[in-house]
């Protein structure tokens, strides 16, 4: 997207800005051509980005020429049998698969995610489990067997939760002891209800196994939010606000993960150009958030709206999905790529 802020969205998409250094690199690489060539072939056509397309495809005789990067030597075009296309599932696929697989995405978030917190949140179990004996013990002696029962407790957290009322209840004479113990249980439960909720969240994107194919599962779920938002009418404005606030969550943080993680590797591996125009996107998505919540969401303006926001994101999932990310995929190789899946589901899982 070029940096004038009048022009957003499919609009501004539909043009190589010749002045933005980015975007002529980035239809250079698309084309294979240099930026010189490039900016001659804007001077001679102009910037109409499909005008553009067909001039470079009259010249070549394929309009579908592969993208090559910069500065690298090309890589060989692998074989159907080295590589094999990866076929699009349809739509519903996401929603069969994660009611056919509840149980192994439990196992692989509870081996992933939820087994490295929970020892994490050891030491401040142990702490609190302390405090609320010394609070019995300074309101009345003599409980030990509340407390040896607090210690055997069992270790679900939910279980946990009703022990320390338990104990608080038979150890507490007074006022504030019932209240430090009541807090300490709340507390417990919270933060398991909090971290059940995350595991959940993040279970179809950890199933995935793999960072690209996790990022994948995001994009259709959050392309299904947009079709359940496209299918009211004006009427239902409670239901358009619950489901613009599930796809500000579901987009913050995917966006999260995609610019802390991917497209820091992104640069790393030396494509800067495209981390930088992936992130410059992210921005567009945040103003349209912006926008749609501070709207009257009962007119068809919102609608509207909606509608143009899907078609900037769509052709930014395109450009992710069939011309950025596989090539960093396939460089990174095996071990590569299980690294920025362990760090991607990691930094997901913090606003999961």
């Amino acid at each position: 997207m070029a940096d004038n802020k009048s022009n957003r969205g499919a609009r501004d998409r539909a043009t190589v800005a010749a002045g933005e250094t980015y975007e002529v690199d980035a239809f250079a690489r698309k084309h294979t051509l240099s930026r010189e060539e490039a900016q001659a072939l804007i001077e001679r056509v102009g910037n109409n980005r499909a005008k553009l397309d067909a001039a470079v495809a009259e010249q070549h005789g394929d309009a579908a020429a592969e993208p090559a990067r910069r500065g690298r030597k090309p890589r060989a075009t692998p074989t159907a049998s080295a590589t094999p296309k990866r076929t699009r599932a349809p739509r519903a696929t996401i929603t069969n698969t994660v009611a056919e697989t509840v149980a192994p995405a439990a196992a692989v978030v509870e081996k992933a995610v939820v087994e490295p917190v929970a020892k994490a949140v050891a030491p401040a179990a142990r702490r609190v489990s302390t405090a609320g004996r010394k609070a019995t013990v300074a309101t009345r002696r003599g409980t030990a067997r509340a407390r040896d029962a607090a210690v055997a407790a069992p270790k679900t957290a939910r279980k946990q939760a009703a022990a320390a009322v338990e104990t608080a209840k038979a150890g507490a004479t007074s006022r504030t002891a019932k209240l430090v113990g009541v807090a300490a249980a709340g507390l417990v439960t919270a933060f398991a209800v909090n971290l059940g909720r995350k595991a959940a969240v993040q279970a179809p994107t950890a199933l995935a196994g793999d960072w690209f194919e996790g990022l994948k599962v995001e994009h259709k779920a959050a392309l299904a939010l947009f079709d359940r938002i496209q299918a009211t009418d004006n009427s239902e404005t409670g239901q358009r606000t619950a489901l613009l606030t599930q796809l500000k969550h579901a987009l913050s943080k995917h966006a999260f993960t995609e610019e802390n993680v991917v497209y820091t590797a992104l640069r790393a591996w030396g494509d800067k150009a495209d981390a930088d125009k992936l992130n410059h996107d992210h921005g567009y998505v945040k103003q349209y958030l912006y926008e749609l919540e501070d709207m009257d969401n009962a007119t068809p303006a919102f609608l509207a709206k909606i509608a143009a926001f899907r078609a900037d994101l769509e052709a930014h999932i395109r450009e992710e999905e069939d011309a950025i990310f596989p090539p960093l995929h396939a460089d990174l190789g095996d071990a590569g790529n299980a690294k920025l899946t362990a760090l991607a589901n990691k930094e997901g899982f913090k606003l999961a």
